[in-house]
C-alpha cells in the first residue's frame, strides 16, 4: 500500500476535521479505516480473463463509541475515504463497478477500536464526489475502456470467478438450516447469526460471528472467533485448524461439511 496515499489521506483528515482526532488519540482514527478498506479491497478482488475487479460497496461496522464521532462528520469523511480507495485501486489497475461507496454503521457486537467490513459488487450504485467528478472521469473513464456495461453486466463480470470457485460449497447436514448449500465464492467468509456474515445460519446456539473460514494453499483454514459454544471438527474442539472436504464441522446444533462439486 502506498504510504504517500495514506499520508495524504491522513493530512487531509486532520485538516478537514480541524484536529478533532489528533486531540483524542484514544479514538479510532480515519486513517485506520482507510487502511482496513484497502486491505478488504485487495482481499476480495475478483480476477476475470482480462481484468481484476474489486468491490465498489464497503459497509464498515464499528462500535457505537467509535461510530458516533466519525458519523458526526457526515458525507465529507465518506467522500474522502472513497477518493482514497479509488486512488489505491488505480495504483494496481483494478476496475470498480462505480466509484467506491463507503457506509459506516454502529454495531456493538464489534469491539471498540475494531471494525468489521462487508463488501459487495453492485452495478446500480452511483457515487457523486461533487466538484471533482469531471476531473476524475476524464482521467479514467473505465466504463468506455472495459465495455463491462455491454450485455448482461452481472453475468459478464461474475462468470469467470464463479466458474472457478463453484468447485466447493458448504452443505448443512444437521440443524435448523439442514439441506441448505452455500457456494464458497470468496477466499474468506464468516459464518454466524449476524446478518452481515457471508453465510448466515439460524441456529440459536451459534454466535453472531462464530467462525471464519479462509482458503489457503494447504486447504480450508477454520478460525473460531471466540464463540460461546465452540467449533468442532470430527468430534474434536478446535480454535484454529485446517479442514478438508468431507470433514464434519459442528457449530452449535449445526453439522456442516465442505464438499467439492462432483466429488
Amino acid at each position: 500500500m502506498g504510504m504517500s496515499l495514506l499520508a495524504r489521506f491522513e493530512a487531509m483528515a486532520e485538516q478537514l476535521f480541524t484536529g478533532a482526532f489528533k486531540k483524542n488519540p484514544g479514538r479510532l482514527q480515519p486513517v485506520e479505516i482507510a487502511k482496513e478498506l484497502a486491505k478488504a479491497m485487495h482481499k476480495h478482488k475478483q480476477v476475470s480473463i482480462s481484468m481484476v475487479y474489486v468491490p465498489n460497496v464497503y459497509r464498515v461496522f464499528l462500535h457505537s463509541a467509535d461510530w458516533g464521532p466519525l458519523a458526526s462528520f457526515g458525507d465529507a469523511l465518506l467522500k474522502e475515504l472513497s477518493k482514497f480507495l479509488y486512488a489505491e485501486g488505480e495504483r494496481y489497475q483494478y476496475t470498480f463497478l462505480s466509484k467506491p461507496a463507503i457506509e459506516l454503521h454502529a454495531d456493538d457486537t464489534v469491539n471498540p477500536r475494531e471494525m468489521f467490513i462487508e463488501v459487495d459488487f453492485d452495478d446500480s450504485i452511483l457515487v457523486d464526489w461533487g466538484e471533482e467528478e469531471n476531473e476524475v472521469s476524464e482521467e479514467l473513464d473505465w466504463r468506455e475502456q472495459t465495455g463491462i456495461f455491454t450485455g448482461d453486466v452481472k453475468t459478464n463480470f461474475m462468470e469467470p470467478e464463479i466458474s472457478r470457485n463453484l468447485a466447493y460449497y458448504l452443505e448443512i447436514l444437521e440443524g435448523p438450516d439442514v439441506h441448505q448449500s452455500f457456494p464458497l465464492l470468496s477466499d474468506t467468509f464468516h459464518i454466524g447469526r449476524h446478518s452481515q456474515c457471508e453465510i448466515v445460519l439460524h441456529d440459536p446456539e451459534i454466535s453472531r460471528r462464530h467462525v471464519k473460514i479462509s482458503r489457503q494453499e494447504q486447504g480450508w483454514l477454520l478460525d473460531d472467533l471466540g464463540s460461546t459454544n465452540g467449533t468442532w471438527v470430527n468430534g474434536q474442539r478446535i480454535t484454529r485448524q485446517f479442514v478438508a472436504p468431507g470433514d464434519k464441522i459442528q457449530l452449535g446444533q449445526t453439522m456442516a461439511m465442505i464438499r467439492q462439486a462432483g466429488g
